[in-house]
């Protein structure tokens, strides 16, 4: 299936069925830090992308085909997904389809946008990001489309969490000497107040980042987080778990999720196993695929990932 994907395994999330209503990198951010490479269809225009009939063809059968098998409908992926133009029509389709409640992972840009805004409002939970507490370091990280201001995107995260009636989980990426100093995140701690989430979690960059000199902060400043932070955050480590996958060709199903999520090989390994192939066969296969230029091997704090060329 082109547009939905899953269950894959969420830190947060359990397992979640995927729906990524965009080409791949389309975005109005391009951060430094992103997993997924440089953003490559760089806008801030809203746009049905792909036809939305064939989104919700895509929907139903999956969910269909996961019953009893996923705890969340995730509206995330290859880019920025309230840049879609319709989610509010594919947000009603998949309450529709099922009782498991529907949460979108959002860059939080676009919530001053009162289309967005009403759209996101029949969901179960909105998860956006603030990795800033400055113009200055918004640009530096996220580096936004020229659109966007600092200002106007914290007043959209402040002015949605006030009438939304759904779950508002804050996320908050920490990158060694860029925002981990303790002015930055008290300056952060600041904004958030403002916005007053229902829960806060701090990520580190798990996966080969855009930018090669993007590090994982050192140990220390997981204790100034817990001190400036208090209870109010969940420190993220590596995810566990392994994806699931319909029974088709390695190729296939890998770039239908490495596409979209960057997998690390020791999970590719554990994933792909019960498809009756042993280790050697799935290195031979990544290998192959690697040599015609479809996947590229990327190794990151001492960790061997794999990602979609």
């Amino acid at each position: 299936m082109t547009y939905v994907y899953g269950p894959v395994p969420s830190r947060r999330l359990g397992q979640s069925i995927g729906v990524d209503p965009l080409p791949p990198k389309t975005c109005n951010y391009q951060c430094i830090y992103c997993q997924l490479g440089k953003t490559t269809h760089f806008t801030n225009t809203r746009a049905n992308f792909y036809p939305i009939e064939d989104i919700i063809t895509d929907m139903q059968t999956s969910i269909s085909n996961n019953r009893n098998k996923f705890d969340y409908v995730t509206f995330v992926g290859s880019g920025e997904p309230t840049l879609y133009k319709d989610i509010g029509i594919l947000i009603q389709k998949a309450k529709e389809l099922t009782v498991q409640p529907v949460c979108v992972i959002t860059n939080g840009s676009l919530l001053n946008n009162i289309e967005v805004s009403n759209a996101l409002m029949n969901t179960d939970v909105v998860m956006p990001s603030l990795d800033a507490g400055n113009e200055k370091d918004f640009i530096k990280i996220n580096r936004p489309h020229p659109q966007i201001k600092y200002q106007s995107m914290l007043q959209g995260l402040i002015d949605f969490n006030n009438s939304y009636s759904g779950y508002f989980w804050l996320e908050v990426m920490l990158m060694k000497e860029i925002n981990d100093s303790r002015e930055k995140l008290l300056e952060i701690k600041q904004k958030i107040d403002l916005i007053q989430p229902d829960r806060v979690d701090i990520n580190v960059p798990i996966r080969p980042p855009t930018e090669d000199w993007v590090e994982i902060p050192n140990d220390i400043v997981y204790e100034r987080i817990k001190e400036i932070f208090e209870d109010y955050s969940n420190i993220n480590f590596p995810e566990k778990g392994t994806f699931e996958h319909s029974h088709g060709d390695f190729e296939h199903e890998l770039l239908r999720i490495i596409t979209r999520h960057p997998m690390r090989e020791k999970q590719i390994i554990k994933t792909f196993g019960n498809l009756e192939l042993d280790e050697k066969t799935i290195l031979e296969k990544l290998a192959f695929l690697e040599s015609k230029d479809i996947i590229v091997k990327k190794i990151y704090n001492k960790k061997v990932f794999w990602r979609k060329k």
